[in-house]
């Protein structure tokens, strides 16, 4: 079963996503901090992260250049998922190790499907 590490503060958001990827089996693990998600990805060892951007004690943004910068993580896919859209905030999310950047509201296929896509060039398929 993959393991996805989903970053979030908004527990509504949070509690849709643990659902939804739940159902379609994946094992999820919540973190709703930047610090906290670098904590479980060490301790955890995710197979993706789910990441918002706009976090309360750092931004996505950190956390996934921190991320990166961690030898055990940078074959790990990062998704960011936030209500940001301007086309800045997408390069510089790529900029700092994002593999895939979806906006809120989002498309619940879209998402699955991203995932599963990430999951598997992960896994070199």
């Amino acid at each position: 079963m993959k393991r996805i590490l989903v970053v979030e503060d908004e527990e509504e958001v949070a509690g849709l996503l643990k659902a939804r990827l739940e159902s379609n089996g994946y094992e999820v693990r919540l973190a709703d901090r930047g610090r906290d998600a670098l904590e479980a990805a060490r301790a955890d060892r995710p197979d993706l992260v789910v990441l918002d951007l706009m976090l309360p004690d750092m931004d996505g943004y950190a956390v996934s250049e921190q991320l990166r910068e961690r030898y055990s993580s940078r074959a790990l896919p990062i998704l960011m998922l936030t209500a940001r859209y301007q086309p800045r905030d997408k390069l510089l999310g790529f900029g700092m190790g994002a593999d895939a950047f979806m906006t809120k509201p989002f498309n619940p296929r879209e998402l699955l499907s991203t995932i599963a896509e990430l999951l598997a060039h992960a896994e070199g398929g």
